[in-house]
């Protein structure tokens, strides 16, 4: 659990820019306050083994976690499929102890553990080692989720083991105060989705063909830190569509090596709001795209409405490089005509090419700290370009023991990696792995 009540950082260069979390976050109660009873599934019907854990699953937290507060249900170490998914509703003051290993097989979709309206919550391994096999690459986009924490309030989940969802590996819809940390992700498609207020993010390690950790709306008050995108799709917001509400966003000590980008927001159309975002000491390795804002993403169809409205977001400390910097600028920001970005603040950003040449791109967009971006009041204008020269603070980025050279195919088996301890270049991970407690 988050140890201070307040977090807060503010800049001294806007004072109206700012973002933080506001409450304490994560279980209210430690581990050993959820063992009073252990509820092993061994006992509810499963089997180390089995052809499907999951009835077993239902069955001991209908039997045994609802019927005794301060408990565990456990699933041993040990090799498990899984055919029936589980919904898991309710509950405080427990906890999910997965020691052993659960490949997907069965082929329908929704989300393999959907924890809904837990209180007091956590979902962990103990040996660092316990996770959950997707084996994405035989139902590709047609199946299963791993993992989503829906609507649920103080809890945690990590030193877990994500590997190949067929769709996304965690998704923390909605809820307050979560805190999500020592995972390590691999697959195809996204990483974490995060909504809701008050989560805190850390020390995660994604390596994958979409997005790394995303900001999805509504969302207040998120802090995300020590993350190690490693051949991903990298950082988002979105995509962003209507009705957007997004205020009070830190991403901070977030490496990235190789990939898609450092930090995208990408929408087309739409309206509502993206506010207060600072995303300060990032590290880029050979990404295709540095940092991209686009408003005229043309992955998807366009949404009703003039532009959503990004304003108070602040780059500071930035240094990687990109491909090739004429082809894919390693600074764009294309604003929506209809809704203009304003005070975008980029403060000692040195973002480079590989190919020795790069071209800065905007469009709409208000703000200091790149050669293309306008002052004064918002309004629209078409884009522009301007070259780019090193800059002057540019060095080459570091990289990290583990950094990938590739990612994985998307259709063949994934392998099952290790949990890190190092996530961003020179910083520890802020808290130990379980198994070294």
């Amino acid at each position: 659990m988050l140890s201070f009540t307040i977090l807060a950082l503010f800049l001294s260069l806007s004072p109206s820019v700012f973002a933080q979390l506001t409450t304490t976050v994560g279980p209210t109660t430690p581990s050993s306050a959820k063992r009073n009873v252990i509820c092993n599934v061994l006992d509810y019907g499963g089997s180390i083994g089995s052809s499907d854990i999951g009835p077993a699953i239902n069955s001991t937290y209908n039997n045994c976690v609802l019927n005794n507060e301060g408990s565990t249900l456990y699933i041993p170490q040990g090799n498990y499929n899984m055919v029936t998914w589980v919904t898991l509703s309710g509950g405080t003051q427990w906890a999910i102890q997965l020691d052993g290993l659960i490949t997907r097989t069965g082929t329908s979709s929704g989300h393999m553990f959907a924890i809904t309206d837990a209180t007091d919550f956590e979902f962990y391994s103990s040996t660092s080692a316990g996770g959950i096999q997707g084996n994405g690459y035989q139902a590709r986009n047609a199946g299963p989720r791993l993992i989503r924490m829906i609507t649920s309030t103080s809890y945690s989940v990590h030193d877990l083991i994500l590997v190949d969802s067929p769709e996304f590996h965690l998704i923390i819809d909605n809820g307050s105060r979560g805190e999500v940390y020592n995972l390590a992700i691999r697959g195809g498609s996204d990483g974490i989705d995060v909504s809701g207020t008050n989560h805190w993010i850390h020390d995660v390690e994604v390596t994958n063909r979409d997005e790394c950790v995303t900001i999805k709306s509504p969302a207040h008050n998120i802090m995300v830190e020590r993350i190690w995108c490693n051949q991903s799709g990298g950082s988002a917001f979105g995509s962003l569509g209507t009705g957007v509400d997004i205020a009070n966003v830190v991403y901070q000590n977030i490496y990235t090596n190789g990939g898609n980008q450092a930090m995208m927001f990408k929408s087309n159309g739409g309206n509502g709001t993206v506010s207060n975002v600072l995303l300060q000491n990032f590290i880029s390795r050979g990404t295709a795209y540095g940092l991209y804002l686009n408003q005229y993403w043309a992955s998807i169809s366009p949404n009703p409405g003039n532009g959503v409205q990004l304003t108070n977001i602040t780059f500071m400390n930035w240094d990687g490089d990109v491909v090739d910097g004429v082809a894919r600028s390693p600074l764009a920001l294309l604003c929506a005509d209809g809704a203009p970005c304003s005070s975008i603040t980029l403060q000692n950003v040195n973002m480079w090419s590989q190919s020795g040449q790069a071209l800065a791109k905007c469009e709409s967009a208000f703000g200091s700290g790149v050669g293309c971006i306008r002052d004064g009041d918002p309004s629209s204008y078409a884009a522009s370009t301007s070259t780019m020269a090193e800059p002057a603070g540019y060095t080459t980025p570091p990289s990290l023991p583990g950094d990938l050279t590739a990612g994985f195919t998307s259709v063949s088996p994934i392998p099952t990696p290790t949990i890190p301890t190092t996530f961003f270049p020179g910083l520890p991970q802020i808290s130990p792995l379980a198994k070294n407690k």
